[in-house]
């Protein structure tokens, strides 16, 4: 095992965000009350504790979700609005599992926008596209031999949500930012199947 494996293998600190289709006009601040009324009926998974509105910042979190265990986020960086959960707390398992119930979480708090009466049906995601992002940098610098190393632990999980599609995966290596991995595929698919999937 390569030292970058053996680092990747210990990663915790974990971001997953799916975009908003090209459809969907979304205010980030309508999601407020609704991350509110998740905490009142613990919609979601993990202790919530409290939404913040960042929707005057240009990048980054506009409307977050804070839990025990890491944050729910509508989320703008890159230009692209979409919904990010990032786990903080550590967990047992491989990075597989991690990763996978990452996911999970992710995609069943998707679903939920998606289906939100409040929303009226405004918000729909892409299933084909999935950005991970590694918020330890000692774990996952922003090499080519992190990307290496990880690749074959994210294709598992992008096997899952796609087991046909042709997924490919991009990685900006700039060692000034975190690593990050962007997988594609052209399959189209709607976030209702990926929820599937994961179960």
């Amino acid at each position: 095992m390569t030292d970058a494996a053996a680092r990747i293998g210990t990663l915790q600190r974990i971001a997953l965000k799916i975009f908003l289709d090209e459809e969907t006009v979304l205010d980030p601040r309508d999601v407020i009350p609704v991350f509110h009324r998740w905490i009142q009926t613990s919609a979601v998974d993990g202790l919530l504790i409290d939404v913040a509105d960042y929707s005057h910042m240009t990048s980054g979190p506009s409307v977050l979700l804070a839990t025990h265990e890491g944050y729910y986020a509508i989320e703008q960086s890159g230009g692209r609005l979409g919904l990010q959960y990032a786990r903080r707390a550590d967990q047992e398992g491989e990075l597989a599992d991690r990763l996978h119930a990452a996911a999970r979480t992710l995609v069943k708090a998707g679903r939920l926008l998606e289906t939100n009466d409040t929303l009226d049906g405004r918000v729909r995601f892409r299933g084909d596209q999935l950005e991970c992002l590694a918020n330890d940098r000692l774990r996952a610098p922003n090499r080519g031999e992190t990307m290496e190393a990880f690749r074959p632990t994210f294709e598992r999980l992008l096997s899952t949500m796609g087991p046909d599609d042709d997924w490919s995966l991009t990685q900006e290596i700039d060692e000034r930012e975190r690593f990050s991995v962007l997988a594609t595929s052209d399959s189209g698919a709607a976030l209702d199947l990926l929820e599937a999937r994961l179960r």
